[in-house]
Formats: C-alpha cells, sequence, structure tokens
C-alpha cells in the first residue's frame, strides 16, 4: 500500500487557471457559509459575523495563492510536475489544512463569533474543509478534462494515421502551446532534435538550416509527450528527455553513464540505462 504513495501525481501549475479557481473557490465558500450557517450559527446576526466570512474567505485565498502560486515559483524543482507524487500530494494538502485551521481558530477569537466560544478549534476546522475540498475538486475536475481532451487528440491523431495507412513522416508539423496560452511553438518534425525538462519550462532545441536553435516554452515534460504521442519518431530516452530518434546519431558512454549523440548539438543527452537496448535497436533500423 505504501508503495503507492511514491506514484506520480499531476501538479497542476496552470498560473491562470490556478488563480481563476481560487478566486471561484473562496466565493464560494463565503457563499456556501453564508447560506447554508453551519453549526447553526447566523454569520449575519451582527456586522462582526459578516466580516469573519469576509476575512476567513480571504484568507482562504491567501493561503490558497500563496502555497500553489507563489510557492511553486520559489522552489521550481520542488513543484515539478514529473517529480510531484500521491505523498507530496496529501503533505501538501495537510499543511494548507493546517494553516487554515489556525487562522480560522485566531479570527474566531478576536471576532468573537458567537456559537464558535465553544469547541472552537474543531469547528474551524470542519470550516477549514470546505474550501479545501472545494479548491481539490476544482483542479481534479480539470485535471480529467485535460485527460480526456488528450484522449480524444490521441484517438484522431491515430485514426487519421490508419487512414493514411503511413505513419507521420518527415513532413509532419509540430504545434506546442504554453501553458498559459500566449507562445506557441511550431516547427516540422524533421528538425525537431530535443525536447527536455527546465523546471516549469521546456527547452526544445531545432535546427534551423544549418544551425542548432533553442526555444523555451512554458508547459510541462509530461504534458508535451502525451500530446506528441503520435509522432513515432519522437521518443523519451530519460525521464527529462523526448528526442527525435532520426536526429540521434549513435549511443555512447558505458554503464551507467550512457548518453546520446545528435549532430551539431554541443552537449550529450542522456539516457536512462533501461532503454539503452532499444536506442541502439532504433539507430541501426534507420
Amino acid at each position: 500500500m505504501f508503495e503507492n504513495l511514491n506514484q506520480p501525481y499531476p501538479f497542476n501549475n496552470n498560473f491562470k487557471h490556478n488563480l481563476r479557481t481560487i478566486a471561484f473557490v473562496c466565493m464560494g465558500f463565503m457563499l456556501i457559509t453564508l447560506y447554508f450557517q453551519p453549526f447553526g450559527i447566523n454569520f449575519l446576526a451582527s456586522p462582526n459575523d459578516g466580516y469573519f466570512v469576509l476575512i476567513i474567505g480571504l484568507v482562504s485565498a491567501a493561503n490558497f495563492f500563496f502555497n500553489t502560486l507563489f510557492l511553486p515559483g520559489l522552489f521550481p524543482r520542488l513543484f515539478e510536475s514529473e517529480r510531484w507524487t500521491v505523498k507530496k500530494e496529501m503533505i501538501w494538502n495537510v499543511w494548507m489544512f493546517a494553516v487554515l485551521i489556525v487562522a480560522f481558530t485566531l479570527i474566531a477569537k478576536v471576532f468573537r463569533i458567537s456559537g464558535m466560544e465553544s469547541l472552537t478549534f474543531f469547528r474551524s476546522a470542519a470550516l477549514a474543509l470546505l474550501p479545501l475540498i472545494l479548491f481539490n475538486l476544482s483542479n481534479y475536475n480539470n485535471s480529467l478534462k485535460s485527460k480526456v481532451t488528450q484522449v480524444i487528440d490521441s484517438g484522431r491523431h491515430w485514426l487519421a494515421e490508419e487512414r493514411k495507412g503511413i505513419h507521420p513522416t518527415e513532413n509532419e508539423h509540430i504545434k506546442i502551446e504554453s501553458d498559459n496560452g500566449k507562445e506557441i511553438f511550431e516547427e516540422d518534425l524533421k528538425n525537431i532534435i530535443l525536447i527536455q525538462s527546465a523546471s516549469n519550462y521546456i527547452e526544445i532545441f531545432f535546427r534551423e538550416g544549418a544551425n542548432v536553435r533553442k526555444q523555451m516554452v512554458r508547459q510541462t515534460l509530461t504534458n508535451v509527450e502525451r500530446s506528441l504521442s503520435g509522432f513515432q519518431n519522437i521518443k523519451k530516452c530519460h525521464r527529462c528527455c523526448l528526442v527525435n530518434i532520426d536526429q540521434i546519431s549513435r549511443v555512447t558512454g558505458i554503464s551507467p553513464n550512457y548518453t546520446l549523440e545528435a549532430n551539431g548539438l554541443d552537449f550529450r543527452i542522456p539516457i536512462a540505462r533501461q532503454n539503452v537496448t532499444r536506442f541502439r535497436k532504433l539507430i541501426s533500423l534507420k
């Protein structure tokens, strides 16, 4: 059971989506609290009660903003999507829950909310669960929609190739869009050499005439790997690298430090030991 805690878990680092989610979740949390009056407490009995709901809504927003937007920017390696696991997700949620409990308890004492004097800690914990659940449900829904879209796109691409009766050719065009939609990389498949992870970005190395150029796009390697799954020439050689097999000249090195070489690239590409045999075979078949 415990080994499942180390399974990969998608970390949502889409700034625009998280900002929108935080706003909707906290507004929804305040409206639900005012409408349903949990614990039989009338949060509209006095101005203090109304201010209490407003403050806990703002504190929830600040908590989510700090933990989902500020911290990932401060510690990008810790929050890399490729390294995020179920265990990290659980610890992260427990941390946000604890912060909300402490904040709600202190605010209830400051505002002297009627009905919160006894068992303040437990009632604050129950209140703190609501925005956390709403936030996680929203993220899960977004992740599910993203996966469904990717499956549909992959299916369409597969059907198109089946109808043509051939694998993607060198004239295939690759399009990669950043997670905020502001950047788009487009290039022919035959010119792509390497796509590698660089924190919350990817680095794309491609040929432009006789030169090798690099472009950075704010996107995760996991998402790019899914979107390019229909291209037979794009292979994952390492957890942080995708390569165009047609651009690889040979496998070099000795166990466990194997690398790939590509003409015009001034560095060697890492390759996982378990992929060495497969890549040697692929290169020999070119």
